[in-house]
């Protein structure tokens, strides 16, 4: 499962390395502000899927994995 995208950028030919997103239709990719901007992107910078367009339905893949730290509420275990 992607947790960074490896896509590349149109025109620079370098890595996108942005955090990836899951749609609730399954698509997943990275949020870019302009059109076909990354090669594995998914998502405009509304949040609109570009498989089935639904806004503002995507999630972030493996949160933990890309800075998110767990909080006392999420897992209380740890204290």
């Amino acid at each position: 499962m992607l947790v960074r995208c490896d896509g590349t950028r149109s025109g620079y030919r370098l890595l996108c390395n942005g955090s990836v997103y899951q749609c609730v239709c399954g698509q997943t990719g990275c949020v870019q502000s302009k059109t076909a901007t990354c090669s594995k992107q998914g998502f405009s910078v509304l949040g609109k899927c570009v498989a089935c367009g639904a806004v503002g339905q995507h999630v972030l893949l493996a949160p933990e994995a890309v800075g998110f730290r767990r909080t006392l509420m999420q897992d209380p275990q740890t204290s």
